[in-house]
């Protein structure tokens, strides 16, 4: 047995590996993420390929690509957030960190990927490197305003005491 590189946990013959040999396609966005993760780690550049949109294509560089996977060593999937992408959606987008070391240099790509289903297919339409969240809104109440806690009593007497 041998462990998924995606991190899933399942062996690589029950997770991964059949996605990218094509005998079942990608069930959810995350699914194929995990699956393209899993081809960097194994240097399956044609099945990137494929499964990038075709109005991405023109952006991928196989030869590149053959060289990140061949000179790194893939040490960890994150999945930090995803955003649709099930089973009966048709968008989708996935917030992911990709961990690896390049030429033993220690590395991670942080990105939220874009996917989209086409004839019960998931695609990589493109994404956001090292994506920011939106700015935080924080709110200063006055000493003599009613307190944010709820409590009736002014912020200065409650929770600003």
């Amino acid at each position: 047995m041998e462990s998924c590189p995606c991190g899933s946990g399942l062996d690589v013959e029950a997770c991964c590996a059949p996605v990218i040999a094509g005998a079942t396609p990608a069930a959810t966005a995350e699914a194929l993420m995990r699956s393209r993760y899993t081809a960097y780690a194994r240097g399956d550049i044609d099945y990137l390929m494929k499964t990038l949109a075709p109005e991405s294509r023109a952006d991928f560089d196989p030869i590149e690509a053959q060289g990140v996977a061949a000179d790194s060593v893939w040490t960890g999937l994150e999945i930090r957030e995803t955003t649709g992408g099930g089973e009966s959606d048709d968008t989708g987008t996935v917030e992911y960190v990709a961990r690896l070391k390049y030429r033993n240099t220690p590395r991670m790509h942080h990105e939220r990927a874009t996917f989209r289903r086409e004839d019960g297919r998931w695609y990589c339409t493109g994404g956001e490197v090292n994506p920011k969240q939106p700015p935080r809104r924080v709110v200063s109440v006055g000493r003599n305003e009613p307190c944010p806690c709820g409590s009736g009593k002014k912020y200065k007497k409650c929770c600003g005491a």
